[in-house]
């Protein structure tokens, strides 16, 4: 299971090697308090966790080092906490390396010269959403795009954490 986390999280499921879904969750009504969001993402992760029953989570890292959003990073804990209350194994993942493994390449606003920082993020977004249509996975938004990529990235690092590397007697 994958984790998109923000206002509107985007979440991604299903079995390694199998196509997957994806959902995209609110997580309260505009105006709402952080606190009723922060009970809404512990409610989601909760009822997702126990329907589901992955073995294992990922969720994006934060970004901006040490001027992320302070209310995101709240966000992810709560995710992240629940997970493991559950007793569920929970890895962030990095924007970078996710990108980098889904598209080939971890594209930043310097790939896209002649447009604003919004008008990048949005294209990015885009071709994100165009690596799912490709695999045959059809997400409605790009939370559901980005999850699906996180989700992908997850079952590779799995699996490549579960190879066994060639060498001893299979060398040479």
């Amino acid at each position: 299971m994958a984790f998109d986390i923000a206002t509107s999280t985007g979440v991604a499921f299903g079995l390694a090697g199998k196509t997957p879904r994806a959902t995209t969750i609110a997580l309260g009504k505009r105006g709402a308090t952080q606190a009723a969001r922060f009970a809404k993402a512990i409610q989601m992760t909760r009822h997702l966790v126990r329907k589901y029953e992955p073995d294992h989570v990922f969720f994006e890292a934060a970004i901006g080092g040490a001027h992320a959003n302070a209310f995101l990073i709240g966000l992810a804990a709560c995710v992240t906490g629940t997970v493991a209350d559950e007793g569920v194994l929970v890895q962030e993942a990095r924007i970078q390396s996710v990108r980098k493994h889904f598209l080939g390449k971890h594209l930043t606003a310097r790939d896209f010269p002649g447009l604003s920082a919004k008008d990048s993020r949005l294209e990015i977004k885009q071709r994100v959403i165009a690596r799912c249509n490709q695999l045959g996975w059809q997400p409605r938004n790009d939370d559901e795009g980005d999850s699906l990529a996180l989700w992908d990235y997850g079952c590779a690092t799995l699996r490549a954490a579960q190879s066994a590397p060639l060498g001893g007697l299979f060398n040479g």
